[in-house]
């Protein structure tokens, strides 16, 4: 089986971009309340018929667009084509975490209303060339490792052989592709005949401004991310986050596979601990390799809300505009323009900023949003404009517009939508991550419930909250003095199960962490209901209480772990 390696933004100063990302203009901005983990990588993959589409999210960080690079090592010659932040907002939108609490309070507590209004909100823990242009020997020496030289929106760039180092290194260099000298150890694990490197850089004329996503398509039948030479930019527990489009839900074919136990997420701040918990369960994992499902299911939703049938309009009425106050207004009346996953003031893609500011300069000391968002205030005062409607029609459709259409069509030729997580050090950068697809394993649901009970006492008209119970999705149990909800345990494991996931049939329970949270929780409880008796029913205990699973399952924990359960439950009737 053929295997591909995307996702690698090695030969940058690599970190954060947070340009703002476009979105369509009728959609519904996500909360503004859920906050959303800064992944280091996003990158989506496609999988259909032997092809890998992948969406990578070029990130970069530098004060320079001359010290940008971009080195991706690959299993085929690739055909390039621009892609859109706006891809990975919506997958983002879609797909994130979010942890609910609802509170109840029993019949005691007649100061109350019946059930009180629980609170929610989330966590979350991005025209084309086909290949061509020419290769060749480079002249009396050695054949040149140059395989296609091309250009592609604000990109040159080249795929190159990958059987020599020393070769593919000096062509580079020669021609002024950007590649930081500590990188040269983390290439060698891809250097072998047969593999490839695709290198980007920005065309003269272009700055990080410019920067988007890239859109590659070559032969193979997984996606697979080169986190070895990733390392060499790499943060401290750097968030990966990977989107699988296939038949079935997606799966990391050679890490572990972590479902985390939501007894430790901090449920009444709507799982603000949440990407610590992920630090904490992959750190669990045998050498820290080890993904999250957040969400498996349906990603018709993510095409529709890129491209509804009302947007965009036609290139011709924007090439027609007679001027460009009403060339702008057709980019707000068409739905370019849109709240972002960070803010509800709609906004400009950074590629769309990057084109009108081209042909409409803002004045000195005011910025693109400002200006394009109040042009006739500012007209006056900015440069002489180099309005051309039919050329700017041109270059939006190309770098703006077809992007998002194609990504549209993607997610509808593919039924199974997968987000998989984990955080990672440089120093457990030493194996590269493989996924494939398991079509008969369930959907997993980004959305997460929990329960808090509130207990009562009447005593001479007056009313005293007792306890209270925090039930989990899983099945957890944790009793609180009064309404008071202490953070969460961190003496329990972060992961409820340690996985391996094969592209068929069940896991394979690799640790199961169960009998020991139950212990746990049972132990803390009774620390607070001596008796016994259930702070709820206010009767004896059930023979056992629920155990933990993974909300993606529908049948109760059966085997060891009941009897487990029962054993407990009996032990502490007899001890009180």
């Amino acid at each position: 089986m053929k295997t591909s390696t995307v996702l690698l933004s090695c030969c940058a100063a690599v970190a954060l971009w947070s340009d703002p990302a476009d979105a369509c203009g009728c959609f519904a901005p996500p909360n503004p309340t859920v906050p959303v983990v800064q992944a280091g990588e996003r990158i989506l993959f496609a999988v259909k018929n032997g092809e890998v589409t992948a969406h990578v999210q070029v990130q970069y960080s530098g004060a320079s667009g001359t010290d940008f690079g971009w080195l991706l090592p690959l299993p085929a010659v690739p055909t390039l084509e621009l892609g859109t932040d706006e891809v990975f907002t919506q997958l983002i939108a879609a797909t994130q975490p979010r942890y609910q609490m609802t509170t109840t309070f029993d019949s005691n507590c007649t100061t109350f209303s019946g059930t009180g209004g629980g609170s929610s909100g989330g966590f979350g823990a991005a025209g084309g060339s086909a290949a061509g242009g020419s290769a060749g020997s480079a002249g009396g020496g050695s054949p040149s490792p140059l395989v296609v030289q091309d250009s592609v929106g604000p990109y040159d760039y080249a795929v190159l052989r990958s059987d020599s180092k020393t070769e593919m290194l000096a062509w580079l260099m020669a021609n002024r592709y950007f590649v930081p000298a500590n990188s040269e150890a983390a290439i060698d694990p891809y250097i072998r005949p047969g593999a490839y490197f695709l290198a980007l850089k920005l065309r003269p004329g272009n700055s990080t401004g410019d920067l988007q996503p890239v859109v590659l398509r070559y032969q193979s039948d997984v996606g697979q991310i080169p986190i070895t030479l990733t390392s060499v930019g790499a943060t401290q527990d750097m968030g990966v986050q990977v989107w699988l489009l296939g038949a079935g839900r997606g799966i990391p074919r050679n890490y572990h596979h972590t479902v985390i136990n939501d007894a430790v997420i901090d449920w009444p701040n709507r799982g603000q601990n949440y990407n610590d918990v992920i630090i904490r369960a992959v750190g669990e994992a045998p050498g820290k390799h080890s993904f999250v499902t957040e969400f498996a299911g349906p990603g018709a939703r993510v095409g529709a809300t890129l491209n509804p049938a009302t947007r965009f309009g036609t290139r011709q009425e924007f090439a027609t505009a007679p001027s460009p106050e009403a060339f702008i207004d057709l980019l707000f009346s068409r739905g370019f323009a849109a709240p972002t996953l960070t803010s509800q003031q709609p906004v400009f893609s950074g590629p769309l900023k990057a084109i009108l500011t081209r042909y409409l300069p803002p004045p000195a000391g005011v910025t693109a949003d400002t200006f394009f968002f109040n042009y006739r205030f500012f007209k006056a005062q900015a440069p002489a404009p180099d309005f051309q409607a039919q050329v700017m029609a041109d270059e939006i459709w190309l770098r703006v517009v077809k992007p998002i259409q194609e990504a549209a069509a993607l997610f509808d030729a593919h039924p199974v939508l997968t987000r998989l997580y984990t955080t990672i050090s440089p120093a457990d950068m030493n194996k590269d991550p493989v996924f494939s697809f398991n079509p008969s394993l369930p959907s997993v649901s980004n959305v997460h419930t929990a329960n808090l009970h509130v207990s009562c006492s009447r005593t001479q008209g007056f009313v005293e909250q007792t306890l209270s119970v925090l039930t989990t999705e899983q099945g957890a149990r944790r009793v609180f003095p009064r309404a008071q909800v202490l953070p969460p345990d961190t003496s329990l494991a972060a992961s409820l199960r340690i996985e391996v996931l094969r592209e068929e049939g069940a896991p394979e329970i690799s640790v199961d962490n169960g009998p020991a949270i139950l212990e746990r929780l049972r132990m803390l409880e009774s620390a607070l209901v001596p008796n016994g008796r259930d702070p709820i029913t206010r009767s004896t205990p059930p023979e056992s209480f629920p155990l933990p699973r993974s909300s993606c399952q529908s049948v109760p924990v059966e085997g060891a772990l009941a009897a487990l359960a029962l054993a407990l439950a009996r032990r502490r009737r007899r001890a009180a």
